[in-house]
């Protein structure tokens, strides 16, 4: 039999090469178990304690006091109107909550305003027959249209506002995306609607409200009166002609 032939070591790799690093006589080598010592830290005192948490009274009370301040001249500048749409709204809202039975009593949040609109609202029948509706529809089948119901959602948002303003309601305006796209399919159910119908557009549009030879006649009376006072007839008149070809609004005619 031949003899073996011994292989060679394998040369040393970059990780078994040891570096040794020779420190200056009177230096030692910090161990890993050696740590920094820890500054403690002085415990604030009980008056400081004191002071910021009166100081965060006072800052709340101020700033709750400001709020209501603010919410009254609102309310006080508002129109006569405006208070006697929502007030409706709201009560109806307040007695929907109190049949419920909610644990946090009238707080609005979105969930209770959807829920509110879906069972109170939007399936309930007119109480009075609107003049778009049919005549030969009964009124236990009419509904209220998108606007209307933008109207509650106005109304109970208002309410929000309040109790935001009073410090009794902390959660977000119910006035959301869900809220807004529920009305926006609620605009779209309503075109469905009057496009099966063969609805009239052009019912209760101010052309809606007199005739071809009335325009004529109130343009004519209005021209005659330009001679007493040309710059108010005429204004009047251009508003009028204009309002009527074009179908646009008050304020975009100024």
């Amino acid at each position: 039999m031949a003899p073996r032939k011994r292989r060679a070591p394998a040369p040393a790799t970059a990780d078994d090469r040891s570096i040794t690093v020779t420190l200056p006589p009177g230096a030692e080598q910090p161990l890993a178990s050696q740590k920094e010592p820890l500054t403690a830290l002085a415990p604030p005192s009980v008056a400081a304690c004191s002071q910021h948490v009166n100081r965060a009274i006072v800052n709340n009370a101020e700033l709750r006091a400001n709020s209501q301040n603010v919410l009254s001249l609102i309310r006080a500048a508002r129109p006569k109107n405006t208070t006697s749409a929502y007030e409706p709204k709201q009560k109806e809202f307040r007695q929907f909550c109190q049949r419920k039975q909610y644990q946090d009593g009238e707080t609005v949040t979105e969930e209770k305003l959807l829920l509110f609109l879906v069972e109170e609202v939007v399936d309930r029948p007119l109480r009075l027959r609107s003049r778009k509706a049919a005549k030969d529809t009964p009124l236990s089948e009419t509904r209220l249209s998108w606007r209307s119901v933008r109207s509650y959602i106005t109304a109970v948002t208002d309410l929000y506002r309040s109790q935001k303003a009073l410090g009794m309601n902390s959660h977000p305006s119910p006035r959301e995306d869900n809220a807004r796209e529920y009305i926006k399919s609620l605009q779209r159910r309503d075109a469905e609607r009057q496009k099966a119908h063969y609805a009239d557009k052009g019912r209760d549009t101010p052309p809606d409200g007199y005739s071809e030879d009335d325009l004529k006649r109130i343009a004519g009376e209005l021209w005659g009166h330009t001679a007493q006072s040309a710059e108010c007839h005429l204004r009047t008149l251009a508003d009028l002609l204009l309002g009527h070809y074009m179908l646009t609004r008050g304020g975009d005619r100024r």
